[in-house]
């Protein structure tokens, strides 16, 4: 890295994991340094946050349009580089296109935006701009999946008739949002989420997950999207039905109202020669199975972690991590224009998109009980 990257963030206040976890993967190879942000919807909180971190107080801002103005002024040996955004989806689009339309490069959390019209926008200002946009569908950072795309690219599966992918979180199988849950209260709300809850919340991870390792194109889908703890404004479990662009058929589910569970995220591809599969339970290992039920394991490299370092994230093993941190990497590269390593690990504006498309088709499916094309 020819030199290290200036950080602000927007979002991310005290009690945000998210945030947490976007500075620390974004930093931990000093590759880049946190030098601003605003943090919070109110000045307190964000003051609060900026200390925290051990930010001067003039570098922490009332808001993201303080933040983004005042930075584009300093000098360029001083003002950041680039600004992750961290906020309820609502949000995303207006941040992103001030910080865009500033010179700044943007990384950006998922769902893309509020919905897809907003996203077709969106996707006008990032081509517009000079400074360079990445999303964090962050499982697209785990070594593995990308070895799995590959087994996929190389014919190794053979022709693929079969896929599946699952997402079960139990986090809201309660109505945890009307006891003033901060995550769960913006989640379900329609106001700014979106009209999709689960289905865009970790719904995309999965379609995004499904499309980015098969190499195929959802072509069209029936889907079930549900509410199921009542009460609750925005949906808490999906299911769909999927037909991809080579004929195969396919599956997605994506809930959150499975109790007990915490990040059961699971993805098969079964082709004429030979099935692939991976369980983010055991991320650094990928399963194949034959026709004469032989099975072939292939493990990723072994990940040491501190016991007491800020890089273990409580739920998280240090894969996923090590997933994120890979993520910003790539970013990383297309911002000093740099060789890349894996382009895998890169999620583009057109992938933001693509999750929206999926979004508004599914509810359309679901609301209309038929099958939509994409």
């Amino acid at each position: 890295m020819s030199r290290t990257l200036k950080m602000g963030m927007i979002g991310g206040g005290p009690g945000s994991m998210i945030g947490d976890i976007h500075r620390i993967t974004a930093t931990a190879s000093g590759n880049a340094k946190l030098v601003c942000g605003a943090f919070s919807s109110t000045l307190e909180k964000s003051l609060i946050k900026g200390k925290e971190l051990g930010l001067k107080k003039d570098r922490i801002y009332e808001s993201y349009q303080e933040m983004i103005e005042k930075e584009s002024k300093l000098d360029e040996n001083e003002r950041m580089d680039f600004v992750a955004i961290v906020t309820p989806n609502h949000l995303h689009f207006e941040m992103a296109k001030l910080a865009l339309e500033a010179g700044f490069h943007v990384i950006c959390d998922k769902p893309l935006a509020f919905d897809y019209a907003e996203a077709l926008e969106f996707q006008k200002v990032v081509n517009k701009a000079k400074g360079e946009f990445a999303m964090t569908y962050t499982y697209r950072g785990y070594p593995l999946l990308e070895k799995a795309r590959e087994l996929v690219e190389s014919g190794h599966l053979g022709e693929i008739r079969k896929v599946k992918v699952d997402y079960s979180q139990g986090w809201l199988s309660q109505l945890i949002e009307a006891e003033g849950h901060k995550q769960a209260s913006w989640r379900t709300d329609p106001e700014k989420s979106g009209k999709g809850g689960t289905i865009a919340d970790i719904g995309t991870h999965a379609f995004n997950l499904l499309e980015s390792v098969s190499g195929l194109k959802v072509k069209s889908l029936m889907a079930d999207v549900s509410i199921l703890v009542e009460g609750r404004k925005n949906d808490d479990d999906t299911n769909v039905l999927l037909e991809m662009e080579n004929g195969a058929k396919g599956y997605l589910s994506a809930s959150q109202i499975c109790t007990g569970e915490d990040q059961d995220l699971s993805l098969h591809i079964y082709g004429s020669k030979a099935g692939l599969i991976w369980n983010h339970n055991q991320p650094n290992l990928l399963t194949i199975k034959y026709p004469d039920f032989k099975e072939e394991s292939i493990k990723g490299l072994k990940k040491e972690s501190k016991e007491n370092s800020e890089f273990n994230i409580p739920g998280h093993s240090p894969y996923f991590t090590e997933a994120f941190q890979r993520i910003y990497e790539g970013f990383f590269d297309n911002i000093l224009k740099e060789e890349s390593k894996s382009d895998f690990v890169k999620a583009s504006i057109d992938d933001g998109v693509r999750g929206m498309v999926f979004i508004e088709k599914a509810l359309k499916s679901s609301d209309e009980r038929k099958w939509v094309s994409l």
